[in-house]
């Protein structure tokens, strides 16, 4: 009978302590019951301070910590928003984005950056949808809270281009590719007349894509100094050489030409709708987060979050 004893005490002095929780698995607050972890918050302090995601802050200060949770109330509130109006962020979208993050990479360059950082993949790209899913529900909750007049648009015309002389444009294309190879090749097609959209199919795989970009139409002084002298001496539908720009390799196709005059109407009313509208609509959207936030019921572990700032010891 001692024996057992001994061996049933054993074993309990000898089992193991159990895990302490993972930091996703502790809830620091709740937004109308949706809950945001301890990874969330140390995540957001991090993100705040310019550190890499995949190193998660420790501690904060309380201006950090109060920030980092203000900032996730928020995201909870929009994203909760945008899902009410349907909005989506589908896997193509997410591909596009990360296309435009390799081409500040060579080839395998942003795999080899996350591996070396021990940010996980998936991960990351789960961050990508978060980000394109609350920068589409922003956008689709902004959209009906300003609006802006034809007599607005055209005071402001008047005002500001109504008297002005525009210098010569071109309007511009710009092709990015990982390889000049890719790039040369692209360059001969186009300048035999194939439409960017041809160009852009025919050199794609399913690992990659060339990135374009239409600029719009440009003056001398918005182009880079090394190009822009080149870019002006072409015609319309010429192609610029190959242009080595950081880790990709650069075509540029002038799509159209503008000579010297007066701004029209038609012309800048696109641009001038565009900035009235894109005030008014963060404005406005600010206003109804703050009210939204504020109408949300929030509720806040604050022995936890203490405890990150070394006040709860």
């Amino acid at each position: 009978m001692m024996a057992a004893w001994i061996a049933t005490a054993c074993l309990v002095s000898c089992a193991r302590t159990p895990d302490p929780p993972d930091d996703s698995d502790i809830v620091v607050a709740t937004v109308d019951g949706a809950g945001i972890t301890l990874k969330d918050l140390k995540t957001e302090i991090a993100r705040i301070r310019g550190v890499t995601p995949s190193a998660p802050a420790t501690s904060g200060t309380r201006t950090e910590v109060s920030r980092a949770l203000r900032q996730l109330v928020e995201r909870a509130v929009v994203l909760r928003e945008g899902e009410r109006l349907g909005v989506s962020a589908g896997r193509a979208e997410v591909d596009e984005e990360i296309r435009r993050y390799r081409t500040d990479f060579p080839p395998g360059g942003l795999e080899k950056a996350l591996l070396q950082g021990g940010v996980d993949a998936e991960q990351w790209r789960e961050g990508l949808r978060q980000s394109i899913l609350y920068r589409k529900s922003a956008e689709e909750i902004a959209r009906p809270l300003a609006a802006v007049t034809e007599a607005e648009v055209e005071k402001v015309y008047r005002e500001t281009f109504g008297k002005s002389t525009r210098p010569e444009r071109i309007r511009v294309r710009q092709f990015l590719f990982d390889a000049p190879e890719t790039a040369a090749m692209a360059r001969g097609e186009l300048a035999e007349g194939a439409s960017p959209d041809e160009v852009v199919k025919r050199f794609s795989s399913a690992e990659s894509a060339p990135l374009t970009i239409d600029l719009g139409f440009l003056g001398r002084e918005e182009l880079p100094e090394e190009v822009a002298g080149e870019l002006f001496a072409l015609p319309a539908g010429g192609v610029s050489r190959v242009i080595r720009r950081d880790r990709a390799f650069c075509l540029f196709l002038v799509v159209g030409k503008a000579p010297r005059g007066p701004y029209s109407y038609a012309e800048k009313a696109p641009e001038i709708r565009r900035e009235l509208l894109g005030r008014r609509r963060e404005e406005a959207f600010r206003k109804w987060l703050d009210a939204e936030v504020g109408k949300a019921q929030v509720k806040v572990q604050e022995e936890i979050v203490a405890g990150l700032t070394g006040e709860g010891k």
